[in-house]
């Protein structure tokens, strides 16, 4: 069985051990090199031609969403998934529009992670649940930004549309919302499509919470 080859890019030497040493544990999973900087990360991708490249965004030299598409320039077979203590809408919205596979942030569990690596090994889109929760309550924390307020945007939701709000900021899948209503994961997906356009997010924005939400099931 051909295992999938990593490449650890990431300044901090301590956080790479835990890592070597927890996809060690996995059959279909080889950490083929590891790079403390931006321009190492470059120079490793050319050299390796690694399967997923694990990817901070804050590194020394030059940072992780500076190098992203160079290291799709340089390797187009190779998929990028973000790996990083940060969450701002601004970084992840940039990071999957400019080809990044995936978004974990670094508190994920062992399980999450070993999930988001096959899932972009594969070609799909993943981001733990967690991002998708944490751009809907940031969303709302900065609504006094927009041009409504709080109150008006939440009565252009229907209630049935504010009870999914709910639930997926409780972290809750699609099939588990769905579920609990007893409606079908597509009618979800309709609802969390309409949500985003009513609550006027960002055309960018809208479709990258869509597709988070539709992959993280």
């Amino acid at each position: 069985m051909d295992r999938i080859s990593v490449l650890i890019a990431d300044d901090h030497a301590l956080f790479c051990e835990g890592l070597k040493m927890l996809l060690a544990q996995q059959d279909d999973i080889q950490v083929v090199g590891e790079a403390g900087d931006g321009h190492e990360t470059l120079k490793m991708v050319e050299a390796l031609h690694p399967d997923i490249v694990l990817l901070d965004i804050l590194m020394p030299e030059a940072g992780g969403l500076e190098i992203l598409p160079k290291i799709r320039g340089r390797s187009p077979k190779t998929r990028i998934l973000i790996l990083t203590g940060f969450f701002e809408e601004e970084l992840i919205t940039e990071a999957m529009q400019n080809g990044a596979k995936g978004y974990l942030l670094k508190t994920a569990t062992q399980t999450d992670l070993v999930k988001a690596i096959r899932t972009t090994h594969s070609g799909e889109l993943w981001a733990e649940r967690k991002v998708l929760t944490l751009l809907l309550e940031n969303l709302f924390q900065k609504v006094s930004d927009l041009h409504a307020p709080l109150s008006e945007l939440r009565e252009n939701l229907t209630e049935r549309e504010q009870e999914i709000v709910e639930w997926v900021i409780q972290g809750m899948t699609n099939k588990e919302i769905a579920a609990q209503l007893g409606i079908s994961d597509k009618t979800v997906k309709t609802h969390l499509s309409n949500i985003f356009s009513k609550l006027k997010v960002s055309r960018r924005l809208e479709l990258l919470l869509y597709r988070i939400a539709d992959r993280t099931d």
